[in-house]
């Protein structure tokens, strides 16, 4: 079995390494070339999924771009140089072919590739232009056009380009130009095409921005540069308020590219009046307000227009490839870095950096422009906007103009980024601020001498969190300040910042370990990691990556519990402000989650170097004053952090006694302090008001861990912990009571196990009321109660056993009163027996009784609670109980957690019943293995009572190891293997071996997770344990409510596996274990004479016996769940699976008398000498019983029956009064199904052989009348289905024998005669039409096959009464009740 690979390694997995389509791609450029664009539409699909696959990757196409891009850049010139109408759409369809090519590889990469002959220019502003005026049918071809578009314009962009004046190339410019135009009539096109497509979103307003940057900057068209200034305001003055947001980021493209594109020179005498445009639009001034408003609440346009005033101010200045003020670092290698030259270097790094610090030398006088200033005041406001890519654009764009300034000048401008760190100012000023540091690092700009004042800036960026509301901000603040440290780390040398090492280092580490949002911490893992290889000395660098790596910190539970205490261990320099942050800054976080997690890293922290620390001035001095605070986030994470603590610090003393001993024992004052909390916290009130719920949690944790490290405390401080402990256990919330019965198991095992005294205290004040208070009606107080009463130590349990146990036990049982039943409290008193039998027993389940919702889920009343029942089940018994202990157990204990596997409560949550039962399971197993503990191996009568408690257990969880929920059939199974692996207990379970062999190899099935291992694991099971007679019943009750369940997949895996199970048992002679004889000992002895003989292990016989032994367990099922809601729907889809799949099933003879319905047909029959009315040949009893062709007593035969009578009786009296429309249809493809079953051969045992065949029949007349036209319909077409797959021969065979019947009447005609009419009769009738015709119909269908109309009875009338005063509205539950009948 291959490793899991993890999600970066599936990520790189999936990778591509080259471009392995390229033999294809070129077959289908190919196609299109040959055919001259014909096939451009047919290969579109494949091509585009082809290169859309190297989106990501899209660098493995460079190789193969001029292969692809020159023959259909040629085949496009081709078709635009004809521009014949029928090439047209050939023009669309090659140009979107390479508009796929520009979206994965971008334009820049492509266009190089496009033909650039001068001659074609006109060409192609002709075929734009034919394009631009086509109106499209559909969206598709809309979507054609305007990719057509994007790419004539990308063509034109490269055209445009030609090195010489474009009257060369206007075949309209005759003569000399006109003096009043600045440009030829083809520019004129040019320039109206393209301000127009400015007003379009998508790829025509960008590549119309090229095309204008790349003209306008031409030598020759100055003149239409200015004009194209002239009408930028003009148009964005005159333009449509909804069209304004497509155009004005249009214009700002368009003149980014200009100043982008152009030279200095040619620039410079438009950039004043470009700055003033700029400025006008953003000051909104009159006029351009429209505009000003759209560029405020635009994105993309305040982006650009960053950009462009970036790209003026650089017009304004002389440019330079660096400026010569700037710091580089020496060294740029590891082996200069690291190795012998490392020296040489700092020195010269040291010089340089004092070089700077005085005159640095002279500097060439720069002339600056006015507008210079203006520009870095509109960066600087830049780095404030609320928009990220904006304050991006804008720190860019200052580390460009900064380097083109001198160094008095850049200095400014640094003074200016570091007032963007005040304290009032907003966080987007902050990240902006982080992101301008960065850039000017990266460039050089910010020099050495900067670096010691800007270190604790950059700290308090590390750590920028500030509450808003429910929230805080500043996630990207720190992320931006991690950029900064790896800007740090790549521009400076290490003894520039060896003053910051420590505190950058220690920085890191901590938002590495501790920071809430997983980019934060990824993000300061990457730049310690950077610092680490750039300047080497970094305290422990290399061994630090490798515990606090980009990988570790991506899950917090991990960074906090695991990382963080390695780093401490190996770095002293770490320990004091990772530990600080928890204290001064988690603690008071203010997400509750993120709190209690770090108290618990702080515990975590304490063993790793920090105790002392965390003992004294740095941890609890600082957190037991805050314990009062007024403020709930400090006082809460003040309380949990201190509990947390106290187990932490004696543990931390106990491993290291040396190093540790100022951590335990706590100092007098320390200790009083924490004692009195609890008084203090109950004195201030602070469990009223707001978060009053969540003070009681930590003071529970807190008693919790007191009791822990048995904190000495006074008289009175007991009584206020006992108080405040009684208060949290009646509390509706039950997470605060889950926290309670933690703290009342560790205060009673710490405080009162040991002290008699205290113990007969806390017996006369409290204990007495935790029996009482389980018959509360206050469910939250039997909820409570119930858990803490089973957490209570065995010294106080002892003398109260038996009340106790009666009292859960009680509790256990659902109340009469359907409203008044608490699921819940049922849970927690079946858990609570758990716990006592934990405590007095000595044996426990391995894994506490969790829960879940009715779906699988984590449920509300299965969390923190099932801690205390997570004991191993190794370990040492306790004493033997004395006889009363086991009586108890066996006689109480036991029966109740039999019924809670028989819970299927349901409500508006789901199976909430299956919050018990997985209960019950978790319990069941201790207390079986504590009964096998308690009872004497050598007494026969405890070995058969032990038998049958370990037998009826098993069997219990096999039947839960079938049913619907998968976590309970996974809980199950756990469950009996830990029962099989008990030695005192394998002995009493009935076919041990077997059953072992089956849960091993159904575990094996679900070792492999998912819902398919989990459904194997089922299928495992009752193909090797259906045929084992102990276990039959239960696990054919699981089956049937897995097969009529709503799960369809689980419904064909039981189906399939009860099939299975009986088609193997025909197959082998036996199955394992002894199951075949076990089989035939339950069919003859167990349930009376079989049909099986004499059980020889022969393959036949044993399935014909294993047929038998499921349909009377069927039988029996069906009796004990008659007219169940849960069950009635999966027991009829059950019979209708074994009576049409199961081999045998149909002529399973019973050991047990015909129903009274048969026997009374039967009867009558005799004494009347009538037939069956639907029989093929008279069957009298006597002869029935007389012409059987087994051997046997005729006395046996008399008391032999079929199953299908039995079956038609089960099935008919589930519709009775039935409303259910469900349940009905299911009845009707059965009945349906039973009518036609064939009859016995002549002189076959089992009663009146014909009775199954009336009765089917009546039922379904019934049904065909029913008040559901749904009802009625289906009925029908399952009659004639069946009626036409009937096979008519054996009526010749009915036809052809002698009539024995004595009677004046004849016998009615054998259904088989019949069936044409029948069918005739069904087909002709609108049975969920009108109900007067449907009752005709049901008559003549009555009197054609031969059988009596039932009569139905009148409803009584208070039955009437109640009917009508019901009002079907009046609860949730008929509603629920209306939809499961399919309304």
């Amino acid at each position: 079995m291959e490793p899991e690979q993890s999600d970066d390694e599936q990520d790189r997995g999936e990778e591509q390494s080259f471009f392995e389509e390229a033999p294809e791609l070129d077959s289908l450029v190919k196609r299109v070339v040959d055919s001259d664009g014909l096939e451009a539409q047919q290969v579109y699909e494949r091509y585009k999924a082809i290169l859309y696959k190297y989106q990501e990757q899209s660098q493995l196409l460079d190789a193969y771009l001029e292969g692809i891009v020159v023959p259909l850049a040629g085949l496009l010139r081709k078709q635009a140089v004809l521009q014949q109408e029928q090439g047209l759409q050939r023009v669309l369809n090659t140009c979107r072919l390479l508009n796929v090519l520009v979206v994965v590889r971008g334009y820049k990469t492509v266009v190089r590739f496009f033909p650039h002959e001068a001659a074609d220019l006109e060409r192609v502003v002709d075929i734009l232009e034919v394009v631009k005026a086509q109106q499209p049918k559909d969206s598709e071809e809309g979507i054609a056009l305007w990719e057509a578009q994007t790419m004539l314009l990308l063509w034109l962009s490269i055209l445009i380009l030609i090195p010489f004046d474009l009257a060369t190339v206007d075949s309209s410019a005759t003569g000399a130009r006109d003096g009043s135009l600045p440009y030829t009539a083809l520019v004129g096109r040019i320039l109206g095409l393209c301000q127009d497509y400015l007003h379009h979103p998508g790829g025509v307003r960008e590549m119309s921005a090229v095309v204008l940057g790349r003209l306008l900057t031409r030598p020759d068209m100055g003149g239409a540069l200015a004009e194209f200034l002239d009408w930028v305001p003009a148009a964005l003055g005159r333009v449509e308020p909804l069209r304004a947001p497509f155009l004005l980021p249009g214009v700002m493209q368009a003149l980014c590219c200009v100043f982008k594109m152009g030279q200095r020179d040619r620039l410079l005498p438009f950039a004043s009046r470009a700055w003033a445009l700029s400025a006008r639009l953003a000051a909104g001034t009159a006029g351009d307000r429209a505009a000003a408003e759209v560029l405020a609440g635009n994105v993309l346009a305040r982006k650009l227009s960053v950009k462009l005033v970036t790209r003026i101010g650089l017009t304004f200045l002389q440019p330079r490839a660096a400026a010569p003020w700037r710091y580089v670092r020496g060294g740029a290698s590891l082996d200069v870095t690291l190795g012998a030259t490392a020296s040489a270097t700092a020195a010269a790094a040291a010089a340089a950096a004092a070089g700077e610090d005085g005159d640095g030398g002279e500097e060439e006088e720069i002339e600056i422009a006015e507008e210079v200033e203006e520009v870095v005041e509109a960066l600087l406001g830049a780095l404030r906007d609320r928009d990220t890519v904006v304050r991006w654009s804008g720190a860019k764009g200052l580390g460009q103009l900064t380097g083109c300034l001198p160094r008095e000048l850049g200095d400014e401008v640094l003074e200016s980024v570091m007032q963007l760190f005040g304290p009032t100012e907003s966080d987007t000023a902050w990240h902006g601020g982080c992101l301008a540091l960065a850039e000017l690092a990266r460039r050089g700009l910010l020099l050495p001498p900067r670096l010691p004042p800007l270190m604790p800036v950059v700290r308090a960026a590390l750590h920028y969190d500030v509450r808003r509301g429910p929230h805080s901000i500043g996630a990207h603040v720190r992320d931006a300040a991690a950029y900064v440290c790896w800007a740090f780390a790549r521009a400076y040398a290490p003894e520039l910042l060896e003053g910051s090492v420590t505190l950058l280092a220690s920085s890191l580490l901590t938002i590495a370990c501790y920071d809430r949002e997983v980019n934060c911490r990824r993000a300061a893992a990457a730049a310690f990691q950077e610092a680490v290889g750039r300047l080497g000395n970094f305290p422990h660098g290399i061994p630090l990556l490798t515990i606090a790596d980009y990988f570790s910190v991506g899950i917090a539970q991990q960074a906090y519990l695991k990382v963080a205490p390695q780093v401490a261990a190996l770095g002293p320099e770490y320990r004091t402000p990772l530990a600080a942050h928890l204290v001064t800054v988690k603690a008071r976080h203010w997400e509750k989650s993120l709190r209690e997690l770090a108290a618990r890293a702080a515990a975590a922290l304490a063993p790793a170097g920090p105790g002392p620390y965390l003992a004294g001035e740095g941890g609890l001095d600082v957190l037991l004053p805050a314990c009062l605070n007024e403020q709930l986030e400090v006082r809460h994470g003040a309380v949990v952090m201190v509990a947390e603590l106290l187990p932490a610090l004696k543990a931390a003393a106990a491993a290291d006694p040396a190093s540790n001993a100022a951590c335990w024992p706590l100092s007098p004052e320390r200790a009083s302090e924490v004692a009195s909390l609890v008084p203090a916290i109950d004195k201030a009130r602070l469990y009223r008001g707001k978060g009053g719920e969540i003070m009681r949690e930590a003071v529970s944790r807190l008693i919790e861990c007191c009791a822990d490290v048995q904190l000495a405390m006074s008289p009175q401080q007991h009584a206020k912990v006992l108080e405040a402990l009684d208060e949290n256990l009646r509390h509706p919330q039950q997470y605060i009571q889950s926290g309670a019965v933690a703290a009342v198991r560790a205060y009673a095992r710490a405080y009162l196990s040991h002290d008699a005294r205290a113990a007969a205290a806390f017996r006369t004040k409290y204990q007495d009321g935790y029996l009482s208070r389980l018959h509360d009606p206050n469910v939250a107080v039997r909820r409570g109660y119930s858990l803490a009463l089973g957490s209570l130590p065995r010294e106080l349990l002892e003398p109260v056993l038996e009340e106790a146990v009666e009292a859960l036990v009680d509790g256990c049982v659902p109340e009469e009163d359907p409203d008044e039943r608490d699921v819940d409290s049922r849970v927690n008193c079946t858990r609570g027996l758990g716990l006592l039998i934990a405590t007095m027993y000595g044996v426990s389940s391995s894994s506490g009784s969790g829960g879940g919702d009715a779906d699988g889920e984590a449920g509300p009343s299965m969390t923190a609670g099932a801690a205390p029942m997570d004991v191993e089940p190794d370990q040492p018994r306790q004493q033997q109980p004395d006889p009363e202990a086991k009586e108890l157990l066996r006689d109480k204990v036991l029966p109740s957690l039999q019924s809670g596997l028989e819970d299927y409560t349901t409500d508006n949550r789901g199976d909430v019943g299956s919050w018990v039962r997985e209960a019950a399971m978790a319990v069941l197993e201790p207390a079986v293995r504590a009964l096998a503990a308690a009872a004497d191996d050598q007494s026969r009568e405890a070995g058969a009572m032990l038998s049958d408690v370990a037998g009826r257990a098993v069997g219990l969880l096999l039947r839960q190891s079938v049913e619907r929920i998968g976590r309970l059939r996974e809980a199950a199974l756990r469950h009996v293997r830990r029962l099989l692996a008990d030695p005192l207990v394998r002995p009493h379970v009935p076919h041990a071996a077997a059953v072992a062999a089956a849960v091993a190899a159904a575990s094996e099935a679900a070792a492999a997770g998912g819902v398919s291992a989990s459904l194997e694991a089922l299928q495992r099971v009752v193909v090797q344990l259906l045929p084992v007679a102990p276990y039959t019943g239960y696990l054919l009750e699981g089956l049937a409510a897995s097969i009529g369940g709503v799960d369809n997949s689980l419904a064909k895996v039981a189906s399939a596996a009860l099939l299975e199970a009986l088609a193997c048992a025909s197959g082998a002679g036996s199955v394992g274990d002894g199951a075949g004889a076990g089989i035939a000992a339950a069919a003859d002895g167990g349930a009376g004479a079989g049909a099986s003989g004499s059980g020889s292990g022969n393959g036949l016989t044993t399935a014909v016996a294993l047929a038998a032994l499921v349909s009377g367990h069927f039988l029996d099922i069906w009796a004990r769940h008659a007219k169940s809601s849960r069950m009635a729907t999966p027991l009829l889809r059950t019979a209708l699976l074994l009576l049409t799949k199961a081999p045998g099933a149909a002529d399973a003879l019973l050991p047990r008398p015909p129903p009274m319905q048969a026997a009374a047909a039967a009867a009558s029959s005799a004494a009347g000498g009538e037939a069956d009315s639907v029989s093929t040949a008279p069957a009298p009893a006597a002869a029935s019983s007389s012409a059987r062709g087994v051997e046997g007593p005729q006395s046996v035969a008399e008391s032999q029956s079929r199953w299908v009578d039995h079956l038609v009786e089960a099935a008919r009296a589930e519709t009775r009064g039935c409303g259910d429309v469900a349940r009905l249809l299911e009845a009707a493809a059965l009945l349906a199904h039973l009518a036609v079953v064939p009859p016995p051969r002549a002189g076959a045992a089992g009663g009146a052989c014909g009775h199954y065949r009336s009765s089917a029949l009546q039922g379904l007349m019934v049904l065909l009348c029913s008040r559901y036209p749904k009802v009625r319909r289906h009925a029908a077409e399952q009659l004639y289905m069946q009626l036409l797959a009937m096979d008519t021969a054996s009526a010749l065979d009915s036809a052809a024998a002698p009539a024995t019947s004595s009677a004046a009447t004849p016998p009615p005609p054998p259904l088989e005669s019949v069936s044409d009419a029948a069918c005739e009769l069904l087909l002709a009738t609108a049975w969920d039409g009108d109900m007067e015709a449907a009752k005709a119909a049901r008559d003549a269908l009555a009197a054609l096959v031969g059988v009596a109309v039932p009569k139905m009875k009148a409803p009584a009338a208070s039955a009437k009464a109640a009917a009508a005063s019901r009002d079907e509205n009046a609860s949730y539950q008929a509603l629920l009740d209306d939809f499961a009948r399919g309304y």
